[in-house]
């Protein structure tokens, strides 16, 4: 009878848990190249549980998400609050599919989401302020799909099955 509650609580400490792990990956001090590749962890965290837990990650823990990492970032106040909220849509909209992919297919179905998330980004910011100097704010895509495909990964491989799937 309390086994319910307790595998309740135990995952809602490992959502948690993995998304202050992603705020504070994000204070990091990067710098230079770093900084221009650095993937976009609380993107990654939201988008990851948002597709295994949509019970429970869903649009308005992407919105509180993105208000922070505006905060973070000292970027106008909801740009990246509007793009994360985008992206759990497009998650929910594609979660079945996404499902039945081995981690590569999944990272590789999940570039354009990170992709598209970064145009609202980028857009957001140059209605508000100014147009950016370059299209460098894109290379965090190519980081943030190869850190999907790394976690998806390891976690396939920590449950016990291979990284292809044999159907």
């Amino acid at each position: 009878m309390n086994a319910a509650p307790a595998q309740t609580l135990g995952s809602w400490r490992r959502i948690l848990g993995s998304l202050i792990l992603a705020v504070l990956l994000e204070q990091l001090p990067w710098t230079g190249w770093a900084l221009a590749l650095r993937p976009d962890f609380v993107l990654v965290g939201v988008l990851f549980w948002a597709l295994h837990q949509p019970a429970r990650i869903g649009f308005a823990t992407a919105f509180f998400l993105g208000l922070l990492a505006d905060f973070q970032d000292g970027v106008v106040f909801g740009q990246h609050a509007i793009a994360y909220v985008i992206g759990v849509y497009l998650v929910l909209f594609l979660r079945l599919r996404l499902l039945q992919f081995d981690p590569l297919r999944q990272a590789a179905q999940l570039f354009p989401i990170f992709l598209a998330v970064q145009l609202v980004v980028l857009l957001a910011g140059w209605l508000a302020v100014n147009p950016p100097a370059g299209l460098a704010m894109l290379l965090p895509v190519l980081s943030s799909t190869l850190l999907w495909y790394l976690v998806a990964g390891f976690l396939r491989l920590w449950h016990g099955k291979g990284l292809q799937d044999r159907a």
